[in-house]
């Protein structure tokens, strides 16, 4: 019962704080790194969500 809670907390955390940058170019996200300091993260998903964007507007 007690490896359940623990194992649905652990789950919940992952959805909560995984960024999902496995994705993404590893040169990309060390760019954004040493640019951006501790805001590289939002640096880069909107960064990414801009590239998306004009994608879609490419795309249509």
């Amino acid at each position: 019962m007690i490896n359940n809670i623990i194992t649905f907390i652990n789950a919940a955390y992952k959805v909560a704080n995984d960024y999902s940058f496995d994705d993404v170019d590893p040169n990309l996200v060390r760019y954004f790194r040493n640019e951006y300091g501790k805001e590289w993260r939002s640096a880069l998903t909107e960064h990414l969500s801009k590239k998306n964007t004009s994608n879609d507007k490419k795309a249509a």
